[in-house]
This record gives C-alpha cells, structure tokens and sequence, in this order.
C-alpha cells in the first residue's frame, strides 16, 4: 500500500532524536488513515434489472425499472430506483405529447405489474462500480425533479425533455439511444439495459439474493434471468402472435 510505503520511509529517514511522542503521533496517523481505507473498501453497490410484460405479449403492458444499493458493512445505507411511468397510471402504447411522469415506488411497481398479470423478470443483483450508482441516483432526482416528462414512444424526443420507462434508464449513460417499438419493450428491454450496464458490473456470474430480497414482496413471483439471457424482439413477436 503507498501510505505504509511512505510511513516506512518517513520513520527511517527521522531523525535520531526525534522523541517517542513524535513517533507514536506518526503511527497513530498511520492507523487512523488505514482504518479509513478499509471503511471505504467495506462499501458495496448493486444494482438490479427488472422487466415485466404480459403473456401473451402486448405493448402497452410491459415495464422496465432498476434498482441500486449502496451497502457497507452488510447493511444498506441507500437505495435508488428507477420506475417511470406516466402520473396518470393509464396505459397507452402511442401518445400525441409528452406528458408529466412520475416514480413509482418499488412497492407500486410491483403492485403495478400483479394488477396487470405481468411477467417480471430479474437480472441480479450484481456488484458494480461506484460510477453508475452515482448515474443513476442523479437520474432518479433529475426525473422527479420534474425536468424530464413521459411519452411511451418517444423516438422523436431527446431523452433529457421526455423518456419511456426504459429511455429514462438509459439516458445517463446512453442519452442517444433511442429506438422505440412495440416490441423492443419488456423482457427485451431489460436485457438491452443489461447489455448496457455491463461495463460497471464486477462480476457478471455473482449475484447477491439477499439483496434481493429487500426488495421483492413475498407474493410477487419472479423470473430470474442469467446474465447471458438475452431476450429479442422476436420472442415478442412470436408471444404477440399467439394471442
């Protein structure tokens, strides 16, 4: 470690009537800095992807959001989301204008997705980097700032004026990505966040249940879905046609 390289060569290069106090003073510093270090080194962050949709699969009936943690010294100092809807709670696939949005809590989104019979899907929780919790914390403010508005199809709108659920995910690591279609929704959207995400995520083989578990409502089901498991827009398809 640099600071115990240093204090080494602070303590060889002393003086010799430096007194006992100076010295004691100096590993004490020492101590104080390497208890800090390993404080800063006890902190954790996760995140979890959540997709839902129906089956049969239908547009307007589907949903992305995510979650981040941050823990240290196994417990959880703060928690973030990400749920963007519109505040009128009406499902539309297709709107004129945008319209006011609102983040729904964890505990509505689910409650959400069982009033509609959806699906839900979970990628995670995998440890990431610091980086994109501090990205996705902002954007949880910024969206409920009031900034940002909601349209379910918003290609023609930048991300920063008005976002889908998923765009609203996405915007602040990949602001210009947009592509909206019926069937890019859903289980393929959580997958593409996925894919997104994957650059800050540690470890993409580990994940962590008992974060989980924070989270998910004993009677909420729940698909897990491995790091590779990837849905298309073709499952959409295929599942939209057998209704």
């Amino acid at each position: 470690m640099i600071i115990r390289g240093r204090l080494a060569d602070i303590i060889v290069a002393m003086p010799w009537r430096m007194n006992v106090h100076t010295v004691r003073s100096l590993i004490l510093c020492y101590l104080v800095l390497i208890g800090c270090g390993q404080t800063q080194a006890s902190d954790k962050y996760f995140v979890t992807i959540f997709a839902a949709e129906t089956v049969p699969f239908e547009p307007r009936k589907t949903h992305t959001f995510v979650v981040v943690h941050h823990v240290a010294n196994d417990r959880i100092l703060e928690q973030h989301h990400i749920s963007w809807f519109p505040q009128s709670r009406t499902l539309r696939g297709v709107t004129l204008l945008p319209e006011a949005g609102v983040n729904l809590t964890i505990e509505d989104t689910f409650a959400h997705c069982r009033e509609y019979n959806m699906q839900v899907a979970v990628w995670g929780p995998y440890e990431i980097m610091p980086e994109l919790y501090g990205r996705i914390r902002d954007q949880r403010r910024k969206l409920e700032s009031g900034v940002i508005r909601y349209k379910p199809t918003d290609t023609l709108y930048p991300s920063c004026i008005a976002a889908n659920c998923y765009h609203a995910i996405w915007q602040p690591i990949a602001p210009w990505r947009k592509f909206s279609g019926a069937f890019n929704c859903g289980h393929a959207s959580g997958a593409t966040t996925v894919a997104l995400f994957s650059r800050w995520i540690v470890e993409h083989a580990h994940t962590y249940d008992v974060v989980l578990q924070v989270m998910v409502p004993p009677e909420q089901p729940i698909q897990r879905r491995d790091f590779h498991d990837r849905p298309r827009r073709i499952d959409a398809l295929r599942s939209f046609m057998l209704r």
